[in-house]
């Protein structure tokens, strides 16, 4: 079965990296934005997100 919680950690340690050094550009600074906005929604939904895979109510 594939451990999802490491490829998500996996996936969002570069993808944060990546911001850092989008944030130095100018002309990349929008869509660094938009990857920080993405990284965050995913990791509230992994926070939501029970042991089963089933979001849990708010």
């Amino acid at each position: 079965m594939a451990d999802y919680q490491k490829m998500y950690a996996l996936l969002c340690g570069s993808i944060d990296d990546v911001i850092d050094g989008l944030e130095e550009i100018p002309l990349a600074l929008p869509y660094a934005n938009i990857l920080k906005k993405a990284l965050l929604d995913a990791e509230e939904l992994y926070i939501q997100t029970d042991n089963s895979g089933v979001a849990s109510e708010s």
